[in-house]
């Protein structure tokens, strides 16, 4: 218990309390200020056997939090046994299959996989998409109109002209036409454009379509080769969209139409029965077909 010690104690009190106090610790080892501090001689440390707590006697008889301070985890399991025995929603479990084989584990994935290739295999022919259509519905094919034609300096191949594309588009298009169609020829004229390409430079100037003609090979002919205009019906609007018999114009065309796409429309593009077809198939805009010129050869290629 405490020890006490009276104001009216004698010196033998003293000596003997002292001798007392001689083997009794009188402050914490671990304190930071041990070496300031000078208690009473009859204020002492001494710790407390169950949970090892440093008690100051006379002044603490008992450890203030002893469960904080045992040496075992007893105080921490009863912390977290809130949190070690909370119920965790258990998975559901797979539904068994119809042969009553068990799921394997870790197989969901991959048969998931296998499933997914299964459908595609078994996805119909039809809906797969054709990439020569895919191709030319992104190639912006319109009707335009001639309104100027000059030369092109230091060139003998190359026309300059002014094409009237859409109520408020003139694009200048650099065209090696001049040794195969004379300009009253090409003034004025209604003809097929290509307007999304890359624009190109041809001889120092910008080029912003194309117009489309026919080729064939004529030994008598510039070059060694017979070139006509493409001929759009003479009542279509500038700006109308060329489209193939039976289907509607295209609404989706990019800016400017990747080289491999148009690769693959000018490999289809044919001059068959007298009309413009591509893949076998006539090309018309909302005004009728397009056809070729007189004399152009059924085979021949469009560009």
């Amino acid at each position: 218990g405490p020890r006490e010690f009276s104001m009216g104690a004698t010196t033998e009190d003293v000596s003997n309390l002292a001798a007392q106090m001689a083997d009794r610790l009188r402050v914490d080892p671990d304190d930071p200020w041990k070496d300031t501090l000078n208690p009473p001689p009859c204020v002492y440390k001494e710790r407390c056997p169950k949970t090892g707590y440093l008690l100051t006697l006379p002044f603490e008889t008992n450890c203030p939090m002893p469960e904080a301070f045992v040496y075992d985890n007893s105080y921490l399991d009863r912390l977290l046994k809130p949190v070690l025995t909370a119920k965790v929603p258990a998975a559901p479990k797979e539904a068994p299959k119809e042969d009553g084989a068990a799921p394997k584990e870790g197989g969901g994935k991959k048969e998931k996989k296998e499933k997914a290739k299964k459908e595609k295999a078994a996805a119909p022919a039809a809906e797969a998409v054709d990439p020569k259509m895919e191709a030319f519905n992104k190639a912006e094919l319109t009707i335009g109109q001639v309104i100027e034609v000059g030369f092109v300096e230091n060139s003998d191949k190359l026309y300059c002209c002014k094409v009237q594309v859409g109520p408020e588009d003139v694009r200048q298009v650099i065209t090696g036409l001049r040794k195969h169609v004379p300009v009253e020829d090409l003034n004025q004229k209604k003809v097929v454009t290509i307007l999304n390409l890359k624009v190109a430079k041809l001889a120092g100037q910008n080029s912003e379509a194309m117009i489309m003609a026919t080729e064939h090979a004529d030994e008598a002919a510039p070059e060694g080769k017979k070139v006509m205009l493409l001929v759009a019906p003479q009542d279509g609007a500038v700006g109308d969209r060329l489209f193939l018999e039976g289907g509607a114009p295209s609404t989706g065309c990019p800016k400017t139409l990747k080289t491999h796409f148009w690769d693959t429309v000018k490999g289809s593009l044919r001059v068959m029965g007298g009309k413009g077809t591509f893949d076998g198939k006539p090309l018309v805009t909302a005004s009728g077909p397009i056809t070729a010129a007189a004399g152009v050869t059924d085979g021949s290629e469009i560009k």
